[in-house]
């Protein structure tokens, strides 16, 4: 397997996937995999099954993998005393984005915290993203935590929640929310269907037509990150778009997210009009 094909399985064991388990009087000799879903979901898991087209396949809105030799190695190391594991031996050659992708596709989500200010007609947005990785314990969560960072330099950290074991991870920082979108964001033309998950330009723009509908005469602002921009950051960001440097390359250039790059050039050009 590949490294995008194991970062895909191991991810999506710890998602929406379970290893089935063989029961005493059970005629197979081996496990196998199983990941239900909704058939508004059917494109994503068509996607996996491409990736992985010698491992999985569908069967109705199910998708499963034979009883293999493989998941019977695979399941201690997930369910120790019968309960889901995060077995971060088996993630320590996992570097591949895909690993993350998988994990947000299957249980995370883009949310939105909106601030009113009547006074100013304006709605103030701040994203944030959630991985609901509620099976595993608050030091597990942790663990993960500290692996996202150490593996794909993004940052999330601990959040409370009533439901499953009372604990989430999420961003806290716009920052970190642009770099994870930033990170997937090539995964866009493959799974076009998830836009709104991983475009931030397609979700902001379905919730500022949504609001132009409740709140017609407000005017929405996305919150930046806070690290400001020095003049000489400035003065390379107007030199490079009037040479026709694309946004992407120039938010490589100066070590920020690609969002940030665009809202500080909208900035920069309602200053000068």
């Amino acid at each position: 397997m590949s490294d995008e094909q194991i970062a895909i399985l191991l991810a999506s064991i710890l998602g929406d996937g379970e290893i089935t388990k063989c029961y005493p009087y059970d005629r197979r000799i081996n496990n196998s995999y199983r990941e239900h879903f909704s058939m508004g979901q059917l494109s994503y898991r068509q996607w996996k099954h491409r990736k992985l087209p010698d491992l999985l396949y569908l069967r109705g809105n199910n998708l499963v993998s034979r009883s293999i030799p493989l998941m019977t190695k695979l399941f201690p190391h997930f369910y120790p005393n019968n309960k889901k594991h995060i077995p971060f031996e088996l993630l320590d050659g996992v570097h591949h984005p895909a690993f993350l992708l998988t994990l947000y596709l299957d249980d995370g989500s883009l949310l939105l915290s909106k601030r009113f200010n009547h006074r100013k007609k304006e709605i103030q947005f701040t994203p944030h993203i959630a991985l609901y990785l509620q099976a595993f314990s608050k030091q597990q969560l942790e663990q993960l935590a500290i692996f996202l960072c150490e593996r794909f330099a993004v940052n999330v950290r601990i959040s409370g929640t009533p439901s499953g074991t009372g604990y989430y991870l999420k961003t806290t920082k716009v920052t970190d929310t642009f770099q994870i979108l930033d990170l997937l964001h090539p995964y866009l033309l493959e799974l076009p269907a998830f836009s709104y998950k991983l475009d931030w330009k397609t979700r902001l723009t379905s919730e500022i037509e949504h609001y132009k509908s409740t709140h017609p005469d407000y005017t929405v602002r996305v919150s930046i990150p806070a690290r400001p921009y020095s003049n000489d950051e400035i003065a390379s960001l107007i030199e490079w778009k009037l040479r026709g440097v694309t946004d992407r390359e120039i938010a490589c250039r100066l070590n920020r997210t690609y969002w940030s790059v665009v809202y500080k050039w909208r900035d920069v050009k309602n200053r000068e009009a």
